[in-house]
């Protein structure tokens, strides 16, 4: 068993835009390369991961990445998140991933348990089948794991999360869904930014 992690991250500058009236361009950038830093040291420490593969076209991030020991597979220009995706897959399936983790750069809490949490039904299960960590509201999928990747069609955005387990059903995964809990705080709102400052204080 090969397991790659990958992670898209859109150019920093356009990130989070929801939280514009909040924080600054700058400020909104500076957070989601903090958070991005924590999850790659998370993922190096995580004992069932073998390789880390960035899809951005951020020069900012490709140099984290770099120095994290990750891979870099650059967008010329963003195409959206499924299509991002979808490449990053298509990458470790060429390269010889068996299973693929699909996790986005803002998860501030998320930790080393939480990881190998999410690629516990690798040991107990047989493929294919895909595990699944949503938000808080069940609404976006906020970690997804494929075994074997290919042979699936991503539907971020929106719905997300249910839309993901209508997909797996169609394709006959067998299905996990997964609570993981440092996975499951995303920053997206201004109501969870009000939790995350909370935290911070």
């Amino acid at each position: 068993m090969t397991t790659h992690a990958i992670i898209p991250v859109k150019p920093l500058y356009q990130s989070k835009r929801r939280l514009e009236h909040l924080l600054s361009a700058e400020e909104r950038a500076g957070l989601i390369y903090r958070f991005l830093d924590n999850l790659l040291a998370a993922l190096d420490a995580a004992p069932s991961v073998d390789h880390v593969l960035v899809v951005t076209g951020d020069p900012a991030v490709t140099a984290l990445a770099r120095e994290r020991g990750a891979s870099v597979l650059v967008e010329a220009a963003p195409a959206g998140l499924n299509a991002a995706v979808a490449r990053g897959v298509a990458m470790a399936a060429a390269e010889g991933a068996t299973a693929v983790l699909i996790l986005p750069a803002d998860l501030p809490f998320a930790r080393v348990e939480d990881i190998e949490q999410m690629l516990h039904p690798l040991t107990t299960d047989h493929h294919p089948l895909i595990a699944l960590t949503g938000d808080e509201a069940e609404e976006g999928t906020n970690a997804l794991l494929l075994a074997p990747p290919g042979g699936f069609t991503f539907h971020y955005g929106p719905g997300s999360f249910r839309a993901h387990l209508a997909e797996a059903a169609a394709r006959g995964r067998a299905v996990h869904v997964i609570h993981a809990p440092g996975l499951r705080f995303d920053l997206d709102t201004e109501s969870d930014w009000l939790v995350y400052s909370g935290y911070l204080v």
